[in-house]
């Protein structure tokens, strides 16, 4: 054979036979690689209550145990050492399957209690208790009623449909799918309550108060539930002969809480303080002012608000000096005993398919802001007596009263001469474009960024994604408005029928921003 062939020939079987060699040794790496088996995988049956977990960040969260063949990321462990650290209880998470590999590793089933994260996380060798990426959690850590709190009746501030409105059978999100009690307490305006329970959501902190009330007619107790302590008024009691009576106001003015500071012996009428010729200003004795320091911090104990310094100004202790016994009332402001209170607060703009988006104007009520002109306004008066009806005046009325409103609406409806048609659409028109511009306020507009300072700036992202974990916030509503529709087939017979109805608006997109400035965020509505 020829030379340069042999060695032709001898190169390339010495490669062949290489690349068998590398073929062969990869094959064995591929075979060696094994996978787990799962060997048991059940529902949990304990105590839903006593499965709230909370994350770690120290394991991902799967489609399925993280060892077995096709197991996928859904979760990294930055995003569960995120859920971990969040300051809101949708971040919470309960666990309801667990699983044993035949390597004896455990894994549990878990889904947040807002539903956005589901699926399996490593959980330790022992089905004893949570280990791995996971830890029990308490999701509501219960204190002590003040001596004041236990007395006090109080009302539903503003009473709606709103989050902060409505009682719930458990602090919000503090149970996995426990909802509401009531969806609204518009029927409840004059009812008073006591407390008998108080707390907060473990991870929104101490400032977030919230209280089981009790209805005390105990003909409606269905209303009986967990609320913010916020949300409510305490009544105001008859001010006693020896007491001056101090309102404690929040930013915006409102009172969030009272406190009768009595003197034994005082005479109702005379002064808490002195007027002084020399200083022509009221004055406190040492003695009085530190006394009501103290019973104010008292009072204010577990409130979820504080005094704004240690001591009162000049001119508080003016006002406080010059209140008369039995008669006197002085407003003191207060603030959140939140430790960071550097927020931004978003501003709600709507848009439909086809329109501009605008700017939308927050509520506390249930019942949109608008009226129109009706055919008969007056369901006490014989006759017809045409005039305006808010939405307000049209939900206190009896069935009496509106039957009489919607008799007349259908009969100027049915008269050719009235352009009762035009008049139906008129009136439906106004009451829904009112409530397309409305929405009722919930709680978390003022957004933190983890208690981020202020002139600190954030992206949309991070806006979007506080928002996403918010359900209140991802979703908003408008007011209820009132929807007057014809019966099909009714014509010369039932009369015009009322509904109420709400707008959904979805959170779609929002802008960066800057702690401390207002920032927009863009909702979409279905017309």
């Amino acid at each position: 054979m020829n030379r340069k062939l042999k060695r032709s020939l001898f190169i390339s079987m010495t490669a062949l036979g290489f690349v068998a060699a590398v073929g062969a040794a990869k094959g064995q790496t591929v075979s060696a690689k094994s996978y787990a088996s799962v060997t048991s995988n059940q529902k949990m049956t304990t105590d839903p209550t006593t499965r709230n977990v909370t994350l770690n960040g120290s394991n991902a969260i799967y489609n399925k145990a993280g060892t077995l063949r096709g197991a996928r990321v859904l979760a990294n462990t930055a995003t569960a050492n995120t859920l971990a650290n969040a300051t809101v209880s949708t971040a919470n998470f309960r666990a309801y399957r667990v699983a044993t590999t035949n390597r004896g590793s455990v894994y549990y089933k878990v889904v947040s209690f807002d539903g956005n994260f589901r699926g399996w996380i490593y959980g330790g060798k022992s089905q004893a208790s949570f280990g791995g990426g996971l830890a029990d959690y308490n999701t509501f850590t219960s204190t002590t009623l003040s001596d004041t709190q236990k007395t006090s009746t109080y009302k539903i501030t503003t009473p709606g449909t709103g989050d902060d409105s409505v009682t719930w059978i458990s602090p919000q999100n503090t149970q996995y799918k426990v909802g509401q009690q009531v969806t609204d307490t518009t029927p409840y305006a004059n009812a008073t309550f006591t407390i008998d329970q108080i707390g907060y959501r473990t991870r929104e902190g101490s400032s977030d108060v919230w209280v089981h009330i009790l209805n005390t007619n105990n003909s409606q107790m269905g209303v009986n539930g967990w609320i913010k302590l916020s949300s409510l008024t305490a009544v105001q009691t008859p001010q006693a002969d020896n007491a001056v009576r101090i309102n404690f106001t929040d930013p915006n003015g409102k009172v969030v809480k009272t406190y009768d500071y009595a003197v034994a012996n005082a005479v109702k009428g005379s002064t808490l303080g002195q007027y002084s010729q020399t200083s022509a200003l009221w004055v406190l004795s040492d003695s009085t002012a530190s006394g009501l320091i103290a019973g104010m911090n008292a009072a204010l104990n577990n409130s979820g608000y504080k005094l704004g310094s240690a001591d009162l100004t000049t001119a508080q202790k003016a006002a406080l000096a010059a209140a008369k016994f039995g008669t006197g009332t002085v407003d003191i402001p207060v603030v959140s005993t939140a430790t960071n209170t550097a927020f931004s607060t978003i501003t709600p703009y709507g848009s439909s398919a086809g329109t501009q988006a605008h700017a939308l104007t927050g509520t506390t009520q249930g019942i949109v802001d608008a009226g129109a002109n009706f055919p008969d306004a007056d369901p006490n008066t014989s006759g017809f007596q045409p005039g305006y009806l808010t939405a307000t005046t049209l939900n206190g009325f009896s069935s009496t009263q509106l039957n009489i409103i919607l008799s007349a609406l259908t009969n100027a409806y049915r008269d050719p001469q009235a352009n009762g048609a035009q008049i139906l659409s008129s009136i439906n028109a106004t009451f829904k474009q009112a409530a397309q511009n409305q929405y009722v306020v919930p709680s978390g507009l003022n957004f933190t960024n983890n208690n981020a300072n202020t002139g600190t700036t954030f992206t949309a992202d991070q806006l979007m994604g506080y928002i996403r974990s918010n359900p209140s916030l991802f979703t908003l509503q408008s007011p209820k408005y009132p929807v007057f529709t014809v019966p099909a087939g009714s014509y010369g017979g039932t009369n015009i029928q009322l509904s109420w109805e709400t707008i959904n608006y979805t959170a779609t997109s929002t802008l960066n921003g800057t702690i401390g400035q207002p920032v927009n965020v863009y909702y979409n509505y279905s017309n």
